[in-house]
């Protein structure tokens, strides 16, 4: 399954999930073929983004899946900051449609996570930001056995949580971004309480000591929590005054249990995350390189590896001394 804007529709792409008008009738059935008289009506319609079947030509590959939905949320918050930027309206309409997709490939998808490759590089840069929190917050939100309806609110929520700072501003407004962006967002029909909770109390803690209000304990919602802590992880993770192991990323976020999220909630991230995949090459202590061949589900950033120069197994769970130096 892939997203698309319909105007990337080609003949002979197969509808993965099926269009409704918003009174819910239906108007395509999954499974048909588009061809250009279809690609035309579904333009017609305003429809900016769909589910399109994977195909041959596209690949099977999760790592091409990824790709996909980051461009498509690159797409989408270009469109959202220029419009913003110039004091136009958010386009609403055009993110529920994409959310509706993303929500369902995201549930749809059993082996989709995110890794510490997939993470988009740029300190500073608004929109890779906000696709690592928006991908990593619904995956999260999976992982906390979401249904589908509020994975939605998370996606939109997380993708827009930081619309505050896409208003032109001269920097003494960061610190109440999050009410700007919840006071701008508020007045739009359609957008789930949830989602504007998100915007709102993504720099909240469970303790207080977050802003722009000190919402603490249980007036903080767990999906601002969701997108506060993947904010936090990639502000981390993106820190270009030191370099930081996906390890690194793991200890930090564990860190925060109970102080300013909730443990279920970093529990859930720790599902969703995989510093380690499967064919990473990383170096050990004592300059040892080798290869990530298995994942040890009980600690992700303990995995199971082939040494390059014997070749056997080794086990980084069995020997606590050893740890990783580098990606390589």
């Amino acid at each position: 399954m892939r997203v698309v804007r319909a105007d990337q529709l080609q003949e002979g792409d197969k509808l993965g999930r099926s269009l409704y008008t918003e009174d819910g009738r239906l108007i395509l059935r999954q499974g048909v073929v588009l061809d250009k008289r279809l690609i035309e009506a579904i333009k017609k319609r305003n429809l900016r983004y769909l589910s399109i079947e994977t195909t041959p030509a596209y690949g099977a590959d999760p790592r091409a899946l990824k790709e996909n939905l980051r461009d498509q949320m690159k797409d989408l918050l270009t469109l959202v900051l220029d419009t913003v930027s110039r004091g136009g309206p958010v386009p609403v309409d055009e993110v529920l449609s994409w959310s509706e997709h993303m929500a369902g490939i995201v549930m749809e998808e059993r082996d989709l996570l995110y890794h510490y490759e997939d993470l988009l590089r740029g300190e500073g840069d608004l929109i890779a930001h906000s696709v690592n929190v928006c991908f990593l917050a619904m995956l999260t939100a999976k992982a906390l056995g979401y249904s589908t309806q509020r994975i939605k609110s998370v996606a939109v929520g997380s993708l827009l949580h930081d619309i505050g700072l896409f208003k032109p501003h001269d920097g003494t407004m960061v610190i109440n971004h999050p009410q700007v962006g919840y006071e701008l967002l508020r007045q739009y029909a359609g957008l789930a309480p949830a989602a504007l909770k998100i915007v709102a109390q993504h720099h909240e803690q469970l303790d207080g000591r977050g802003f722009p209000h000190g919402t603490k304990g249980a007036e903080l919602t767990e999906e601002a929590q969701i997108c506060g802590l993947c904010s936090e992880f990639d502000y981390f993770m993106n820190d270009k005054l030191a370099d930081k192991l996906p390890c690194g990323g793991i200890e930090y976020v564990m860190s925060k249990i109970d102080t300013s999220y909730s443990y279920a909630v970093v529990r859930g991230f720790l599902k969703a995350f995989v510093p380690y995949p499967v064919g990473t090459e990383i170096r050990l202590t004592g300059g040892l390189h080798a290869t990530v061949v298995e994942l040890n589900k009980g600690h992700l950033a303990r995995p199971v590896v082939r040494l390059n120069q014997f070749g056997t197994k080794f086990n980084l769970m069995e020997h606590p001394s050893f740890m990783v130096e580098a990606v390589v």
